[in-house]
């Protein structure tokens, strides 16, 4: 007869694993940068920063940030939490505004402009890309001076071409091209453009979003989903 003991405590082990983990980083800057990886999820324990540490983590609750010299529970919430509907997170939606700033030395420059959300995809650069529904995929584009066309390739051949009105940010990849996960070469812009779309599941919560962007190389929509869920 098989002895369940064995069965059960590896399940209780791998509980407590679980209860055990912690946030995922977002990104980190200081003396210390190099223990936070983009990505890596933290042990559910205090993190000591020093002075000109900081550090941005995200979990179920959102997206915090932390700055040094001190110890700091990175699972607790903020005193004044900006709230975000987990829904609005998986639809396009206007961008809320970029906290970024959060992490950098007053008056640093804050970067470029960034698509709007999680989902629009930036057609200024490659880049590997999420999306939950191929079928539905929006292409966002910086400079909205003028009308612009854009020649869409898929990997299997198929083509379409995309036209921005003067003043648009954003349009729906053609149907002839979309719906499928894969490479898309987009021309028209400065230079050619590839991006590699993978499809991934609907996550559950805020920490599942972010740990299918940062599974399927989706860095750069894993940076933009901490800045759309940055606590106050």
């Amino acid at each position: 007869m098989i002895s369940i003991k064995p069965i059960a405590a590896a399940f209780l082990a791998l509980a407590a694993t679980t209860a055990m983990a912690g946030p995922l980083v977002v990104r980190a800057a200081g003396p210390s940068a190099a223990q936070f990886k983009p990505g890596q999820r933290l042990a559910d324990a205090p993190v000591t920063l020093k002075a000109g540490d900081s550090i941005v983590v995200l979990d179920a609750k959102g997206t915090r940030s932390f700055s040094g010299p001190g110890t700091f529970s990175l699972t607790a919430a903020s005193a004044e939490a900006a709230q975000v509907a987990f829904s609005d997170l998986l639809v396009q939606k206007p961008a809320r505004r970029a906290r970024i700033g959060a992490v950098r030395s007053a008056g640093q420059d804050q970067g470029p402009p960034t698509p709007p959300g999680v989902w629009a995809l930036d057609t200024r650069q490659s880049d590997t890309v999420c999306a939950i529904d191929p079928a539905n995929i929006a292409l966002w584009r910086a400079d909205t001076t003028a009308a612009q066309t854009y020649n869409i390739t898929r990997e299997d051949g198929a083509t379409a071409s995309l036209t921005f009105g003067p003043g648009q940010a954003l349009a729906n990849l053609p149907a002839e091209v979309a719906g499928k996960a894969g490479a898309l070469k987009i021309m028209g812009g400065k230079a050619p453009v590839t991006l590699t779309i993978k499809q991934v599941a609907a996550p559950t919560n805020v920490e599942a979003l972010g740990m299918a962007l940062v599974d399927a190389g989706c860095q750069s929509q894993f940076q933009r989903l901490a800045v759309n869920t940055l606590q106050d």
